[in-house]
């Protein structure tokens, strides 16, 4: 049974603009529900009908968790993209299909989170904590879509040079 917390990750549906979010989102319900391994193992041939009893229960656990993740997938959709998926066979096909229009990293994208990074400064009567960690998020932005920011030295280097004068 589906828990309230797994239920919430699936409220956003998939627009393309919300990809990553979304996909991390699903896989997270996908781990919780016992699920994921739909998206990583094929599914195993189905068996003859002289088939011994554990070989017909991995291929009928097989086919009702990607049922089930499938399902998720498509709940997870705005009505287009759910039209266009609903009559695909698996879930892995269906993140895949996923992955090809919108994971792509864009260049543009990376280009605006390093842009970000840079150019953030803290405001006046933010706790340094929050603006720490609005930093952080403009690094893991900028990584997710293909940059490489060392953290050893770059990454605290863009911090101290974000912090007012007076803080130092």
């Amino acid at each position: 049974m589906t828990s309230g917390p797994v239920l919430a990750l699936l409220n956003e549906k998939l627009t393309g603009e919300n990809f990553l979010k979304w996909k991390s989102n699903i896989n997270i319900a996908l781990v919780c529900e016992n699920l994921k391994f739909v998206l990583t193992e094929e599914c195993p041939p189905e068996p003859s009908l002289n088939a011994s009893r554990s070989v017909r229960e991995i291929y009928d656990r097989w086919i009702a968790a990607n049922n089930k993740a499938k399902g998720y997938l498509l709940a997870g959709m705005n009505d287009v993209l759910r039209i266009k998926h609903e009559h695909v066979d698996n879930a892995y096909q269906i993140m895949d299909s996923l992955q090809e229009m919108f994971g792509q990293r864009s260049s543009q994208s990376k280009h605006e989170a390093i842009k970000n990074a840079m150019n953030a400064k803290m405001k006046k009567g933010q706790s340094v904590g929050a603006h720490v960690l609005n930093m952080v998020n403009y690094f893991t932005e900028a990584e997710t879509h293909g940059a490489t920011i060392d953290d050893d030295g770059t990454q605290v280097s863009m911090i101290l040079e974000s912090l007012p004068p007076t803080f130092l």
